[in-house]
């Protein structure tokens, strides 16, 4: 059994996308000093996925619609414990003040932090050098020569939950997992049905998954075209999601919280970029092969061609 060699207070209460990336960190910490004991500021909503995370040994939650005397109670809560230093990795006020808050001695914040959230650091992490736009996960690894670690990511996201085998997923068969929707409709590639279609034709022992809250007409059509193969969950709650990646071989999905989750769990993920640069914020690290992120032509996610990702498909099947 490993020994506490220091507790951590981490403070990361939001969005998906960003917590996914501090467990990245997190999992990195614990395969440096796997005596390292880490305790987690989240909101509610992401709780139950934080807590899940085999790297995070507690929780505590943050109820962010419950006003002033609710965060005036959870500040209490973390001054009440003792931690030997508090990482704040959102870089905000409320985070600002959340580590101004606890009595531990060292409180390290980033320093693009904002808000005037850096009054209440006493260390403040560089941000990495000679990159000119770094990706989120490449910052928040700053944080590792706090400890004396070097910046490098050291092991893959690992949760304790149930996966998604009671879909009825024929155990012999491959896995795609896709999630067509973005956050607006110009981050929303049209051509996942030909996708689908393509792959599911091409390959017999091969199933899909769709995570889709919206009722897609194509969805249904390859339902019935491919029935047994097809499986659909409509919800986005993050602790499903992660379940419902748990035996996926690969990720198809725009550019969205699906994609940094794939990512950090080691799975083969590609991520389908538009007006945002995948480069930048594309499935960390870009570096891996089982990684991918597509830049469609000038921003513009109509010019992005099925032949285009079905090669970068078939170069991770």
């Amino acid at each position: 059994m490993a020994i506490v060699t220091q507790k951590v207070l981490i403070v990361k209460t939001s969005s998906l996308g960003d917590i996914m990336h501090g467990l990245q960190l997190a999992q990195t910490l614990k395969e440096n000093d796997p005596g390292i004991e880490i305790t987690w500021v989240v909101r509610s909503r992401f709780e139950p996925l934080v807590r899940a995370c085999a790297a995070v040994d507690r929780t505590v939650t943050f109820y962010r619609t419950r006003g002033i005397a609710e965060f005036a109670n959870l500040c209490k809560k973390l001054r009440r414990q003792r931690f030997d230093l508090v990482l704040d990795l959102q870089g905000l006020a409320r985070s600002g003040l959340m580590t101004f808050f606890s009595k531990a001695p060292r409180k390290v914040g980033r320093s693009d932090a904002r808000e005037g959230a850096t009054l209440f650091y006493k260390e403040l992490v560089p941000l990495p050098r000679g990159i000119g736009c770094a990706h989120p996960v490449d910052i928040l690894l700053e944080f590792c020569r706090v400890f004396g670690f070097e910046t490098k990511l050291r092991g893959e996201v690992k949760f304790s939950l149930k996966d998604s085998s009671d879909l009825g997923i024929p155990q012999d068969h491959r896995i795609v997992m896709i999630v067509p929707e973005g956050r607006r409709p110009d981050m929303e590639w049209r051509h996942f049905a030909a996708l689908a279609e393509a792959l599911l034709s091409k390959e017999a022992r091969l199933s899909i998954k769709l995570v889709a809250t919206r009722l897609y007409e194509w969805i249904a059509k390859l339902q019935s075209e491919f029935e047994n193969r097809v499986f659909v969950m409509r919800s986005m709650d993050p602790l499903k999601l992660a379940g419902c990646l748990q035996n996926t071989e690969l990720l198809i999905a725009n550019d969205s919280d699906a994609v940094h989750m794939s990512a950090a769990m080691g799975i083969k993920t590609i991520g389908l970029y538009g007006p945002s640069d995948g480069n930048r914020i594309g499935p960390y690290p870009l570096s891996e092969s089982r990684n991918g992120a597509i830049n469609a032509l000038g921003g513009d996610l109509a010019s992005l061609s099925l032949d285009r990702v079905l090669e970068e498909v078939s170069r991770r099947l």
